[in-house]
């Protein structure tokens, strides 16, 4: 009779000729045949049931192979279903797209019946042995859980330990005779850390008189008397039993006792001895009685719970009395077991040991089963034998196993074998039947032309997979890779230069359980390899691989591919920067244009009008970093950055970063939390640039993180490093896009909804500052909807301090703002009159001009004590109209100020030495020309006190 699960095959095709074509050529393998004649079809019966494999048709109408396998993928229930695509032309199927959505294998008609059944028995019987491995993993669940259940429902305490004297047991009644769980301390502090003392009470107990310790040395311990006595708490007087527990091959498992509390009786006989000292107090004898009568009681009940427990736990209770050969079954469960009658049971018949084994035991079996029970008797050895017994009302065998513990004999009671029975025919079926289908399996895998191995994922101290062993392969697997004589050994053996993405591909197998289908290059072996990896159990780090080589194939793809994807990803950067672009400038023009109309309307609305401003400020100040973000790029690319490094205090470049990223913090709810770990680190750096790295970080984490997120800003000293991290608790990073967060123009993955502008440049930004001041940055995410860590190190200063600065003093106010003569020029005609008008309110005299001959016109007429003069204007630029301008001495004092939008150190080096006094980068603010003008003012006064 054939008890093994059936493992079905979904067939997919709308076509009823080629279902009943598979049909005829998979019957022979004996498993359920399923048809479904559509998408639609396959996916409600894969919701239904679980399958061995789906043979899936390609071209199909309504929903074809590839959507119905991404639905197929996206179920629950069968997303680890292999699927083997089938086609009529091989060019309908992409194979790259086919292994993208999680397929095994395709192929195409007409179709090789060995092959097809050679495929699908593989798949077959990986199905049926994951089911068995699944049943055997939940029966092995429920027994543990079980016997935990019952060691918390005993009232007598239970502790144990490993070999290395750890605990491992530390059981309900132990924690309460404690008022203390388990802690992780080693053998030699068990009594003062659980409060352990010789049977008086008062003198604690050495490490060596402990009675686990005791047992762990190699000691049976028997009713040894100890008390616990928990600060604060009652005082136990108990009785400990222990030994140490060996496996099969005679190794030290560690050691287990038993601790019975016998506080009552020790309360009761004290009572009883004061009553006898103190006969005339006749209450207090009579409440030590009581209390006798009670402790008795608590110890019925307690019995009678560990039967219950033992009963519960399907457990038969027997006790064996060597000395007479006595042998006495305590509970109705041994009567089931054995199958006697319910007469029987009722007449309690064990009898002599040597009747019932001869009764009883399978003949085979009966010695050894004898002989284990002689040894415990006579060596004190802990009884454990599994062994065959024959019912007997049938007379059918029955898988028993048998434990036991020898209780000497004491106090006139004479030796005893305590022990328990439990059935384990069907533990014993279960593994009979696992050994025959690991032997099908083998045979199978013999047969296969694939290369096939199962290796051992090895993980280094980090914990990351770092080499792996091969421990089976198959004869196809020389052919396939070239490697002979390959197991036993390990791949850094083989190949001491084998690629880290093996071990960690098949290290993501082995640690998560997911199978894996992909195409890869072995460059040590100089092959490229198909694979499909799966765990053969997840937690032994054991995976098993079946690949083929496709070494040919992918050479002539890959010429190909290279130069399809390089046009591919130049044309998309560029669409996609330009498109960026164009968004990111026309949001702040809408809003801009929009204030303009607001103000040309809300004559009389005083508000209006200044809410209006305040948001044409705000856009205007967008469009600014938008340009200065541009410029920067542009400025770092070209090499034309200069950084202005000095000794730099971490804690300021910090406060300043999170003082201008707190805005759009706060606007998004975030909770940000600054953790510096040394304060007063310093470093040779640029404060400004720095700042300007840690705020990208901060606005970074900021837009992607949902609103009311969480984002940690820390700073810590590694060596002679300093290192900053900025961590969220966003969308995160997914694996495959780390390496581009840093590129230009990029914004990771397909969350654009996320982003609260910006051109995609401010993490380029940041690597190449950082990189400028001689350090790195890496980016982190445990993958999509997990949070980012962007971490920055940099070189510490040395001990070395620079002279502090003095600050300038500042110049006292005047009564009475200075008035000045201001000329403004600018091709641009509303920058130009739109500055003039802002200097006229403040009371200024102005000209205004737009080109170099009608400045310098101008100047000689007007004579302006201040020049405000664009650089780039057609004709004259602003360099000529400068130097035009100087060459007139009458212009010597005039202060000269250029307006452009280039700002580096190179561009204000040129203006200088044009002849210009200072240099503002378009748009100039108005604080920057309220600064002039008051530097303007004190010249002003210098001369007149001269």
């Amino acid at each position: 009779m054939n008890l093994r699960p059936p493992a079905p095959i979904l067939l997919v095709d709308d076509a009823p000729a080629n279902l009943l074509a598979l049909e005829a050529v998979l019957q022979t393998l004996g498993e359920p045949l399923v048809r479904a004649g559509s998408g639609q079809e396959a996916l409600r019966r894969l919701r239904d049931a679980d399958y061995a494999a789906v043979l899936l048709d390609v071209r199909m109408p309504g929903m074809d192979g590839f959507e119905t396998a991404r639905l197929i993928r996206a179920q629950r229930r069968s997303r680890r279903t292999p699927i083997i695509f089938i086609t009529a032309d091989a060019s309908d199927l992409s194979v790259e797209e086919a292994y993208a959505i999680g397929a095994v294998d395709f192929l195409t008609k007409p179709i090789v019946a060995p092959v097809l059944k050679a495929k699908l028995a593989f798949f077959v019987e990986l199905h049926r042995s994951r089911q068995e491995l699944q049943a055997a993993e939940r029966k092995a669940v429920q027994d543990r859980a079980f016997l935990s259940a019952v060691l918390e429902a005993v009232e007598d305490g239970i502790v144990a330990c490993g070999p290395d004297g750890r605990l491992t047991l530390f059981n309900r009644a132990t924690r309460e005779f404690h008022a203390m769980d388990l802690e992780p301390v080693g053998a030699a502090n068990w009594s003062q850390q659980y409060d352990l003392y010789g049977p008086d009470g008062v003198t604690p107990l050495r490490p060596e008189e402990v009675p686990l310790h005791r047992a762990l040395a190699g000691e049976v311990v028997r009713n040894v008397e100890l008390v616990i006595a928990p600060p604060g708490g009652k005082a136990r007087h108990l009785l400990a039993s222990g030994q140490p527990l060996y496996d099969e091959a005679g190794h030290k498992l560690g050691a287990v006792v038993s601790m019975h509390d016998v506080s009552a009786q020790r309360e009761a006989e004290q009572a009883r001895e004061a009553a006898i000292a103190e006969q005339t107090r006749r209450e207090e004898a009579e409440a030590a009685a009581e209390l006798i009568r009670e402790s008795r009681e608590r110890l019925r009940e307690s019995e009678q719970r560990v039967r219950l427990a033992t009963e519960a736990a399907g457990l038969g209770v027997w006790v064996w009395e060597p000395g007479s050969d006595q042998l006495t079954w305590e509970n109705e469960r041994l009567f089931e077991i054995f199958g006697l009658t319910r007469a029987a049971r009722g007449g309690r018949e064990p009898g002599g040991l040597g009747e019932r084994l001869t009764e009883l035991a399978h003949p085979d079996d009966a010695q050894d089963c004898r002989a284990a029970l002689l040894r415990t008797a006579q060596t004190g050895e802990r009884l454990r034998f599994e062994g065959r017994f024959l019912r007997r009302h049938d007379r059918s065998p029955r898988w028993i196993e048998l434990t036991g513990i020898l209780q000497p004999a004491q106090h006139g009671t004479p030796a005893r074998v305590l022990g328990t029975a439990v059935d384990i025919t069907d533990r014993k079926h279960a593994e009979d039947e696992l050994r025959r289908s690991e032997e099908r399996y083998r045979a199978l895998l013999e047969s296969l032309d694939e290369g096939f191995c199962i290796i051992q994922v090895l993980f280094g101290a980090d914990g990351r997979p770092n080499d792996y062993r091969f421990l089976q392969v198959n004869p196809a697997f020389e052919k396939h890779t070239g490697l002979v004589g390959a197991v036993g050994k390990t791949m850094r053996e083989i190949a001491p230069d084998h690629e880290d993405h093996w071990f960690e591909t098949y290290g993501r197998v082995a640690t998560t359980g997911e199978p894996v289908r992909f195409e890869n290059e072995a460059r040590a072996l100089g092959r490229w390899f198909d694979v499909y990896a799966t765990c053969t159990e997840k937690g032994t780090g054991k995976v098993a691989v079946l690949f083929t080589d496709v070494t040919e194939r992918r050479r002539s793809e890959e010429s190909l591919r290279r130069l399809a994807a390089e046009l591919a990803e130049s044309d998309r950067r560029k669409t996609e920067f330009l498109a960026t672009l164009a968004h990111e400038l026309r949001n702040p023009l809408a809003p801009i244009s929009n204030g303009l109309q607001l103000l040309r309307v809300a004559d009389g609305d005083a508000e209006a009008k200044e809410r209006a401003r305040n948001m044409m400020e705000r856009q205007l100040r967008h469009l600014v970093r938008l340009v200065d973000d541009l410029l920067d790029i542009a400025r770092i690319s070209s090499g034309k950055v200069e950084l202005k490094k000095d000794r730099t205090a971490l804690d300021a470049v910090l406060g300043s970063a999170v003082e201008s990223s707190m805005p759009l913090l706060n606007a998004a709810g975030h909770h940000l939390d600054v953790r510096i770990a040394e304060p007063g680190l310093h470093l040779v750096a640029d404060a400004t640039r720095l700042a300007q790295v840690v705020s990208n970080l901060l606005n970074n984490a900021a837009k992607y993180t949902p609103d009311g997120g969480r984002i940690e800003l820390a700073a810590r000293r590694e060596g002679d490093e300093v290192v900053i991290s900025v961590s969220d608790t966003g969308i995160g990073i997914a694996a495959d896009a780390l390496p581009q967060v840093f590129e230009m123009f990029t914004q990771v993955g397909r969350h654009r909804e996320r982003s609260q502008g910006g051109l995609g440049i401010g993490l380029a930004l940041v690597r190449r500052l950082v990189e400028l001041h001689g350090g790195s940055v890496t980016a982190r995410s445990p993958g999509v909807g997990q949070g980012s860590t962007f971490t920055v190190r940099l070189p510490l200063s040395d001990s070395a301090a620079s002279p502090p600065q003095q600050a300038p003093a500042a110049a006292p106010a005047a009564e009475t703002p200075p008035v000045f003569r201001v000329l403004v020029v600018d091709d641009n005609v509303d920058a130009a009159e739109s500055l003039a008008a802002l200097l006229e309110l403040d009371g200024h005299e102005t000209r205004v001009a737009h080109d170099g001959d009608a400045a310098i016109a101008q100047a000689a007429e007007f004579r302006p004590e201040i020049v405000f003069l664009d650089i780039g204007m057609p004709g004259k630029d602003g360099y000529e109209v400068a130097r035009e301008l100087r060459r007139d001495p009458r212009n010597r004092d005039t202060m000269l100020v250029a307006l452009t939008g280039w700002g580096a150190q190179d561009d204000r080096a040129r203006s200088k030495s044009a002849g210009f006094d200072h240099h503002l980068t378009k748009p100039a603010e108005l604080p920057a020309v309220e600064a002039l003008l008051a530097k303007m003012a004190g010249r002003r006064q210098e001369t007149s006190a001269a």
